[in-house]
């Protein structure tokens, strides 16, 4: 008899621990519990990175296949974040989640150089897919750089500058008509105006091809032809400035942003000059 109940004791305690393992692993959600839960699952998706424990952004998801099916979608999803991440920042339109991080990131005293890397370039694929490349009517006229970020590539002089750049103090103007852009940078206090002359022309090379056949146009060759400097009332400085065998690839453009890679591979965000004050205040 002592045995037996000695065998039932043990019996019952097997099962009160194997109840009280089975309770932790799986939660059950009662209105009690259901802020702390919660907060558990909020800590387990930020932790898991990549492998969410929740479901995805369903939306999200679903846009993100779209861009994926363009065949025109080139993303690192491993740099993006995960592939949750990329659902999440594909739930809605990538040009006003791009805007409105720039918006949040830049004032007027902040270096163009300093934003969420991953965050813009992950954006910019998203944008890229849409196939929106080079169009000489919606690229004439002024733009204003937004953003830049240089690459390893990048000449010491464009990276130097890249540091130093300051939202309302650089622009970009193209003249369709005559194929030529002007890249104008100010000095920090408006004094003095650097620029530089270059001719384009749209190029074959560097296309783009939809999964429906359809050819982007994404690159125009640019050579710089002249250069010049000025310092408030002085002469204008012409600079021993030329080049020749660079180009652009236009990424996005539509009619009041444009976004750029060097032939350094440099990327370059530009809005309309009436934009400014509105994204940087």
């Amino acid at each position: 008899e002592i045995i037996r109940m000695r065998s039932r004791f043990v019996s019952i305690a097997v099962l009160s621990a194997l109840s009280l393992s089975l309770t932790d692993a799986f939660v059950v959600v009662s209105p009690s519990n259901r802020a702390s839960f919660d907060l558990w699952a909020a800590t387990a998706q930020a932790s898991a990175g990549a492998i969410n424990l929740l479901d995805p952004n369903t939306n999200g998801k679903s846009s993100y296949k779209k861009m994926v099916a363009t065949g025109m979608l080139d993303v690192n999803a491993v740099a993006a974040g995960g592939y949750n991440t990329l659902y999440n920042l594909a739930d809605g339109s990538p040009k006003e989640k791009l805007l409105n991080v720039l918006s949040s990131m830049y004032s007027e005293s902040e270096s163009i150089a300093s934003a969420p890397v991953e965050t813009i370039e992950a954006l910019v694929a998203f944008l890229a897919s849409e196939g929106k490349g080079f169009d000489k009517d919606l690229v004439d006229g002024e733009w204003a750089l937004l953003y830049s970020k240089s690459s390893k590539k990048s000449p010491k002089l464009q990276k130097l500058i890249g540091k130093s750049e300051k939202v309302k103090k650089t622009f970009s103007n193209f003249d369709s008509a005559s194929l030529k852009f002007e890249n104008v940078g100010y000095t920090p206090r408006s004094n003095g105006v650097l620029k530089a002359t270059v001719e384009y022309k749209p190029t074959h090379e560097g296309f783009s091809k939809s999964s429906t056949g359809n050819i982007i146009v994404r690159r125009v060759t640019a050579d710089i032809v002249g250069a010049s400097f000025k310092y408030r009332s002085l002469p204008r400085l012409p600079l021993p400035i030329r080049a020749k065998g660079g180009y652009l690839d236009f990424v996005y453009l539509d009619k009041d942003l444009r976004i750029t890679r060097g032939n350094r591979g440099g990327l370059f965000i530009h809005v309309r000059p009436s934009m400014l004050d509105e994204i940087v205040g």
